[in-house]
């Protein structure tokens, strides 16, 4: 593919545990225009692992981020225990700026795998100090007390972050999360919304969107060849985990509500591709009813179906067909040239 027609940004959005049926309640939920419908390319990726059919989300993320299959708990190691760089680290190295987005803490497994390598993705404090040394630009989710009120050490990791150029945003300081794109780029950006998990759409979470576009806005000011965005939808899959609907709808909705902004903007761009996928599905979901969409539940844990793939953007043809969730990566990191 020319140069001239590869993108200069790749934005790759994950919705955890989120499947057809899931993207089906939430196409039925959303106020038209759908940002879905909007998305030029449809495929479909397989989300198993290196030792089992069901995969997990660490070695799901691990595939999409590193280009390899791997063992279930796995984070940025392959089969054989052995660290693989992830595509953030390439980025990183080639001088393109990264960053992400999610809903869970910024410890767990998918963020984790875009920057980490432990075996076990429940190694919390250890993938917050390989966080602190990840030199990911800018990153925004739950989870600081794995950086200021650890079990294992007394370490203070924020003050870690300050020492390699973090301007930290903790917790109950909820002006400045909406200020990112105003941070001197001199900065890198560590922004914590939540001590442990952040709250749930359904309790009165709203800043999902909003930080999403002030983390764009952030990393578009400090990069000079491009940037790599992950945003992660996390509590789709918590919620189908716990078979709660009043807790799954805010969260798919919340998630549409982002991706209607995040079309448009890369529209209105023009060089930047957008990805839409999952990692896998969870509860096995099915939808009933007449006049409105009734979710059932078939399960509380994963499924091994395949799962769509949405693009739009330079290069979004390449993820068109059926391919291994392995290919993510190789796509992203032929796109990107690196």
């Amino acid at each position: 593919m020319p140069q001239d027609d590869r993108p200069r940004n790749i934005i790759l959005v994950i919705g955890d545990g989120m499947g057809l049926a899931h993207i089906a309640l939430a196409e039925y939920l959303h106020k038209p225009p759908s940002p879905i419908r909007q998305m030029e390319v449809i495929g479909l990726q397989k989300t198993h692992s290196a030792t089992h059919l069901v995969t997990d989300s660490g070695a799901a993320g691990t595939a999409m981020s590193c280009g390899v299959k791997t063992f279930n708990s796995a984070i940025g190691l392959d089969a054989d225990s052995t660290p693989v760089k992830t595509i953030m680290e390439l980025a990183r190295d080639n001088g393109i700026k990264t960053g992400f987005v999610v809903t869970s803490t910024v410890v767990h497994a998918t963020p984790a795998s875009f920057y980490a390598h432990v075996k076990s993705r429940g190694a919390y404090e250890q993938i917050a100090s390989q966080l602190v040394e990840s030199g990911i630009d800018v990153f925004v989710g739950g989870g600081e007390r794995y950086f200021s009120n650890r079990d294992g050490d007394k370490a203070d990791l924020i003050k870690a972050l300050q020492a390699n150029n973090y301007a930290v945003i903790q917790s109950e300081d909820t002006h400045n999360r909406y200020r990112l794109g105003k941070i001197d780029p001199a900065w890198r950006i560590a922004c914590f919304t939540a001590m442990e998990d952040p709250q749930r759409a359904s309790s009165g979470r709203t800043w999902f969107p909003y930080i999403v576009q002030h983390a764009i806005d952030a990393l578009k000011k400090r990069e000079k060849r491009g940037y790599l965005m992950m945003i992660e939808a996390s509590q789709v899959d918590w919620a189908s985990h716990a078979n709660n609907t009043d807790w799954l709808v805010p969260e798919l909705q919340d998630a549409f509500t982002m991706l209607d902004m995040l079309v448009k903007r890369v529209k209105q761009d023009g060089n930047t591709l957008l990805i839409v996928t999952a990692d896998h599905e969870c509860g096995n979901i099915s939808l009933r009813g007449k006049r409105a969409p009734r979710v059932e539940f078939n399960g509380k844990v994963h499924s091994p179906y395949m799962v769509p793939v949405f693009a739009t953007g330079p290069g979004a043809e390449l993820f068109a067909g059926i391919y291994e969730n392995t290919e993510i990566f190789e796509k992203i990191r032929y796109l990107m040239g690196i």
